[in-house]
């Protein structure tokens, strides 16, 4: 194949990246400290066609790095932006209990602030803080 018909495809490629490849909602979160005072580290990541968060690490009320339960945990599903730094649609799982809510995001430069909805019932769960 010739080189300028190489670099054509490979620009086209790059060009029909996902909007959400470079996503400001990507990265690494502190969470809001739960009822025992300790929090977790949420890794936001693209996967399928929105965006994910994982529990990456937990620690203590003291701030020590511990292995909870939870780590490793799915915490974000199929985030989609709906538009002014707003994000939903997909779903938010509170690690502690379990029980899932349609994900009711803002981002707000470096703080996110984070919150959860069943039906019309929507319920502010903090602030996360990012870490990087």
């Amino acid at each position: 194949m010739k080189p300028a018909v190489v670099l054509a495809l490979a620009t086209l490629a790059l060009s029909a990246a996902p909007a959400w490849a470079a996503d400001p909602l990507a990265g690494t979160w502190r969470t809001q400290p739960g009822k025992d005072g300790g929090f977790g580290h949420v890794e936001i990541l693209p996967c399928g066609e929105g965006l994910c968060g994982t529990v990456v690490r937990t620690f203590d009320a003291a701030g020590h790095a511990v292995a909870a339960s939870d780590l490793g945990a799915s915490v974000l599903a199929d985030v989609l932006p709906t538009g002014g730094g707003t994000y939903g649609k997909g779903r938010i799982t509170n690690p502690e209990t379990g029980r899932g809510y349609t994900a009711r995001l803002t981002l707000r430069g470096d703080l996110l602030d984070v919150g959860g909805c069943v039906m019309m019932i929507c319920r502010n769960a903090g602030t996360w803080r990012r870490v990087r």
